[in-house]
């Protein structure tokens, strides 16, 4: 495998080496949370359909087979391709349980249970075993057996209500919730490993997406419980309700667009402002004195803003308000973000060398820990491509391990692959 600096040879162990995680989950908002302990060292094994897959595999488009969208989540991990029904699928599952730290879902509430994988059967196989779910709105109470997702959570945890302009809410442009979700998905299972040193038991961690969005807007909501105070969507153009034109969004003369933080860290920032953009005969107007003023004028100052932003072009636009000290930042579409020289010092792009896919480039991890960093140790699985190593590991012989696929328990996938040349992704295009 190959990375950016710091992410192949790690000078010290792996924060989680030696942590063993059964993972179950599916989509973004577990995968990308078990991913983040895939890369500090945790041995991940995901616990699939046959030639199938879970079904984030299926998404389109697809790169010699492999689907960049579910690759984004899966890399440093296992897979194991397994019939969870079938009556052999039970010695291989306590035998992984015996063995292992956490078993990770995502499914809903219920469903690990029916499969006898619920934190009570997966304890007495295991006592210390962390049983972590992530759920779209919790393991308990009225909402518990609906299904979630991103888009629902975003609207009834609030985050609509707040994005977008006045005439209409709008949704985050990617799957905000799905990734918040991980990330406290992930901190659980940190959390229970840490007490689990302490106490020498196991738990339950139960995170959501419903509990995310709102932990998302957790200062306007902390202000609205106390003071009663409401933040409607603002004006087009203005970031949030309570903003003024000093903090928004403006087209430039080549067609670019960047964002204007003008409100905070300088005195005097209407002035300043003005004196960027070449507004002399509005930079002492009484009216805009005080935040108060712009919040009152807050469409005549836009629109005041935009037309001097029309004769700029975002490179001369940037370069006046850096020289006035006023903090502005361009809308960066794809081609210019991963072309952005600190995108890249800062090792947000990483490869992978995958033996069917190719080079595979990824997002690389975003925290950074300067003796045991994150490394890129796999690619993306093929479905059930480590299928002969994890039985292996678990004692099986290779005589068992032949009778486990031919009886259905574990995948083919290896022996096809290498007696037809392709590759098991997932669901065929």
């Amino acid at each position: 495998m190959s990375g950016g600096a710091g992410l192949c040879e790690s000078p010290g162990s792996s924060v989680y080496e030696g942590v063993r995680i059964l993972d179950f989950t599916q989509l973004e908002q577990g995968p990308s949370g078990t991913q983040v302990l895939a890369d500090f060292g945790a041995e991940v094994i995901k616990i699939e359909r046959h030639d199938i897959g879970e079904i984030g595999r299926d998404h389109s488009p697809r790169v010699n087979g492999m689907s960049p969208h579910w690759a984004a989540n899966n890399r440093n991990k296992l897979s194991l391709s397994l019939d969870l029904k079938a009556p052999g699928a039970r010695d291989v599952l306590e035998r992984l349980v015996k063995t292992a730290d956490v078993v990770a879902s995502n499914f809903r509430p219920g469903v690990m249970e029916r499969l006898g994988l619920g934190y009570e059967d997966l304890r007495a196989i295991n006592p210390r075993i962390i049983c972590a779910y992530a759920s779209g709105y919790g393991r308990s109470g009225p909402y518990a057996e609906r299904r979630g997702q991103d888009l629902a959570a975003q609207a009834m945890g609030g985050v609509l209500a707040l994005t977008g302009s006045a005439d209409s809410p709008t949704a985050a442009g990617t799957y905000a919730i799905d990734y918040v979700a991980a990330m406290h998905f992930a901190q659980g299972i940190m959390l229970a490993l840490a007490a689990r040193e302490r106490t020498g038991e196991g738990q339950v961690v139960d995170s959501c997406l419903l509990n995310s969005a709102v932990a998302l807007h957790l200062q306007e909501a902390t202000t609205y419980l106390n003071t009663g105070r409401e933040y409607p969507r603002p004006p087009r153009g203005i970031a949030h309700s309570h903003s003024t034109a000093l903090y928004a969004r403006y087209r430039t003369a080549d067609d670019r667009w960047l964002v204007l933080v003008g409100e905070y860290f300088v005195d005097r920032p209407w002035q300043r402002v003005c004196d960027a953009l070449g507004l002399s005969a509005r930079r002492d107007d009484p009216r805009f004195a005080t935040t108060r003023g712009l919040a009152e004028h807050v469409e005549e100052t836009h629109a005041l803003l935009q037309r001097a932003f029309d004769d700029l072009s975002l490179d001369q636009a940037l370069k006046a308000l850096e020289e006035q000290d006023i903090l502005a930042a361009p809308v960066n579409d794809y081609p210019h973000l991963f072309e952005d020289p600190q995108v890249l010092h800062n090792e947000l792009v990483v490869t992978a060398e995958h033996p069917h896919a190719g080079t595979v480039k990824l997002v690389g991890p975003a925290v950074k820990l300067s003796a045991t960093p994150a490394r890129v140790r796999n690619a993306p699985p093929t479905v059930g491509q480590d299928n002969e190593q994890v039985l292996a590991g678990l004692g099986f012989t290779s005589a068992e391990i032949a009778g486990l696929q031919e009886t259905g328990v574990v995948g083919t996938e290896n022996r096809r692959h290498r007696e037809t040349g392709v590759a098991h992704w997932g669901p065929a295009e």
